[in-house]
């Protein structure tokens, strides 16, 4: 698959209809842009009844200025209103995106429409908006915070005009009192920090549920000082619901046999290059669109350290070298780390949630005790993409012990990702990487 033009958000429409010009990429860019101009949430409450016209004629000479600038660093192929339109905005929308085109020497003119909608309740389109982008996957705050896991091949066989699907991999949450979740909106990224945060506690939902997504909440551990947490301000409780990037995959698969005769190809909405604030973003979308593997995958490194008469002392680096994340998990997420010829006598976290000592395979993992336990389990609630954890010293009692590493994650969608057992090659601390 390949990218044949970039959207690039260059104006911002407010709630009272004004464009307000927003910066503009570091460098030229080498693709056709279509410049895109964000609403607000619910900004289409301005298209009411007539008046679409006036609106898009002062659209386009907002826009002029903001299109001269423009092709100082890109070829300008048309202008995208990425908002919010309900069915019954369609007429005033259609004038004044035919206003917009008057405007602007009759530059094509695209939209974002909802995917939930009967395709035929956009029929006033249809000969005014050059194209539309179907709100097809994904959550976000300006296309009315719903989630969207796909729409059906009859939606697509029966739209008006020619679209492409609009992808949004990356998603969000909402802060809440526990009751209610209408407080700030939350990229679903800031899961990785809430799920180390030991003043917080997370549970899950939809487990037996046919729900589209992941239900992740997060609240105040009881007995946390209020003062400590990052959710004080917010009520007290964060909740997400995710779709995660496997699901987005199948749902392509499925729309690339469609065969819906106005399906022009899929555009894929980030929040940033190379990095943004989501769990999954433009590193996931690269390596889907140029075919490489989006399995989970650990690095672990043996960084080794002091030693003495009868003891040892090294840490583990351990790495995400995958753009995906794993599953939010107490138990699932975990590398494991064992001993033959010595025993574990200190153990310190470090960037890890928890451990657990155990005994061999042979004695089944039972639990035991520091000065006893030759396994150690170290657990991370959840693994963004290209993350990185490093454990404090782990101190084994032996004269000559070898020491030997796996891992084991799970992924949003279920899926089980293992390392095989290997045994550790020591090499000599470094400066640490930076963090994600």
């Amino acid at each position: 698959m390949g990218i044949e033009r970039l959207y690039v958000a260059a104006a911002a429409l407010r709630k009272d209809g004004k464009l307000v010009p927003l910066p503009p990429p570091p460098a030229r860019l080498s693709r056709p842009v279509f410049l895109a101009v964000i609403g607000e949430p619910s900004v289409a409450t301005v298209l009411g009844p007539g008046g679409g016209d006036t609106l898009g004629a002062g659209w386009a000479k907002s826009l002029v200025p903001i299109l001269a600038e423009a092709k100082g660093w890109a070829e300008i192929a048309g202008i995208h209103l990425h908002l919010d339109p309900h069915p019954e905005n369609a007429s005033a929308l259609a004038d004044a995106i035919r206003a917009m085109k008057a405007g602007l020497g009759g530059l094509p003119v695209s939209v974002t429409l909802r995917g939930t909608e009967p395709p035929a309740s956009w029929k006033p389109l249809a000969g005014a908006a050059d194209e539309a982008l179907l709100f097809s996957f994904g959550r976000r705050p300006e296309l009315g915070d719903r989630l969207v896991p796909e729409i059906s091949d009859e939606t697509a066989k029966e739209m008006p005009l020619p679209f492409r699907l609009l992808i949004a991999p990356g998603g969000f949450g909402r802060t809440g009192d526990g009751t209610s979740f209408l407080g700030r909106w939350l990229p679903d990224g800031e899961v990785a920090g809430l799920s180390s945060d030991r003043s917080l506690d997370f549970s899950f939902g939809q487990v037996l549920s046919e729900e589209a997504g992941s239900l992740y909440t997060f609240r105040i551990q009881p007995g946390t000082r209020l003062a400590d947490s990052r959710l004080l301000a917010d009520g007290g409780f964060a909740r997400f619901q995710i779709l995660s990037f496997s699901e987005a995959v199948r749902f392509l698969g499925l729309a690339s046999r469609w065969g819906a005769p106005q399906l022009l190809g899929r555009v894929f909405l980030i929040d940033g290059i190379p990095r943004d604030p989501h769990l999954v973003g433009y590193a996931a979308v690269r390596d889907l669109l140029t075919g490489k593997a989006l399995d989970l995958k650990l690095q672990v490194e043996a960084l080794s350290g002091s030693s003495g008469a009868g003891w040892t002392e090294f840490s583990l680096r351990v790495t995400n070298s995958s753009v995906t994340p794993s599953d939010l998990s107490r138990l699932n997420n975990w590398v494991q780390v064992r001993v033959e010829g010595g025993v574990f006598s200190s153990v310190r976290l470090g960037d890890f949630d928890r451990f657990e000592l155990l005994s061999s395979q042979a004695e089944e993992y039972r639990p035991a005790n520091l000065g006893q336990a030759v396994v150690v389990r170290l657990f991370e609630n959840l693994f963004a993409p290209e993350e990185m954890k490093e454990t404090d010293a782990i101190r084994v009692s032996g004269s000559r012990p070898k020491v030997f590493v796996r891992w084991h994650l799970t992924g949003p969608e279920g899926r089980i990702f293992e390392g095989p057992e290997t045994e550790a090659m020591f090499v000599a601390p470094s400066a640490r990487p930076g963090r994600r």
